[in-house]
């Protein structure tokens, strides 16, 4: 009887090893299958991004009419994750030309760079949502007027956390203007579809990776 007692419980104490090491694997390859969904569907929007062209026609800070036509492009640049830190780039670069005082401005290019990193979680995750904005290169006071898209919206993905939990780095035209918290950042994407898709494997990659967190990105 004692020896099948004790049969019993070694049977038992082997049998909860097994499923938690089981379980472990399961929850690694998760982790590793949510990680390399995330980085392609990235991927696919830095080579997609998102375009706008425009005509604008507006007095200027000096009193002046301004009339411009040109493009704004938006993309998601690149993304690394270490452990549940991840870190996105994203640029906003508008080519313009067009006529202020009368006089002829030329080919003219202003480029923005974000950089914003924050550690991921369920919480953030959750709250991940697309909006529909105006760059902020097409203000309405620009009188902009949008080809293929009266709105002169972008798609975005609005990623927010409370308190100091952003880091954000501007550089705008190579000069670095800010460097500080912040509340939340956008990201442009080239259709809502794409968007609803990100979202749903960041809320997929919190859940695993960020139970997991010893599980490194190699990219």
């Amino acid at each position: 009887m004692k020896f099948t007692l004790a049969a019993l419980v070694l049977f038992s104490l082997i049998r909860l090893q097994s499923l938690c090491q089981e379980s472990h694997v399961s929850g690694k390859n998760d982790a590793a299958t949510a990680q390399a969904e995330f980085f392609r569907a990235a991927e696919a929007e830095e080579k997609r991004g998102a375009y706008i062209l425009y005509d604008q026609r507006y007095i200027d800070k000096e009193n002046q009419k301004a009339v411009y036509r040109g493009s704004i492009y938006g993309a998601l640049k690149a993304v690394n994750l270490d452990g549940c830190l991840l870190k996105i780039d994203v640029v906003i670069v508008d080519k313009f030309s067009g006529v202020v005082g009368g006089k002829q401005t030329g080919e003219l290019a202003d480029s923005q760079q974000y950089t914003f990193s924050l550690t991921l979680t369920s919480e953030i995750a959750r709250a991940l949502a697309l909006v529909e904005a105006r760059p902020i290169q097409l203000a309405r006071e620009t009188n902009s007027v949008c080809a293929e898209k009266p709105s002169c919206a972008f798609t975005w993905m609005a990623i927010q956390a409370p308190g100091s939990a952003i880091r954000e780095s501007r550089v705008t035209n190579e000069f670095v203007d800010y460097r500080g918290d912040a509340g939340r950042f956008l990201i442009p994407l080239s259709s809502p579809d794409a968007g609803r898709q990100l979202i749903s494997q960041i809320q997929d990659l919190a859940n695993a990776r960020c139970k997991s967190p010893t599980i490194r990105s190699d990219r």
